[in-house]
């Protein structure tokens, strides 16, 4: 019989996929909030935060013109990102047409 040695469950818990998981759907809701509260309130209903990936956040959009609109504030909405996330040096925006307002 193999004698395994012990092992602490907070380091195999903190090392685990759901770990990672949960602390990237941390980052997502936080960055979501952070701009929810910086943007105008219109534009609250019409975006979400959807990944952040490496250098990459991905924001999904209701529709082709608030597509277009956020194109054109692309730099400003960076900027905003960098305070939170200062590695973030891309932002892609996606129109999502099953886009439901959380």
């Amino acid at each position: 019989m193999k004698i395994q040695s012990v092992k602490n469950i907070i380091d195999i818990l903190e090392n685990s996929s759901l770990s990672k998981i949960v602390q990237k759907s941390n980052q997502i809701n936080t960055l979501n909030e952070h701009l929810k509260y910086q943007l105008p309130e219109q534009y609250k209903p019409l975006f979400r935060v959807t990944n952040i990936h490496h250098k990459s956040v991905t924001i999904d959009v209701k529709n082709a013109s608030v597509h277009q609109g956020f194109l054109l504030q692309r730099a400003f909405l960076l900027k905003l990102i960098q305070t939170e996330f200062p590695h973030i040096t891309q932002l892609e925006l996606r129109v999502n047409p099953d886009f439901k307002s959380i």
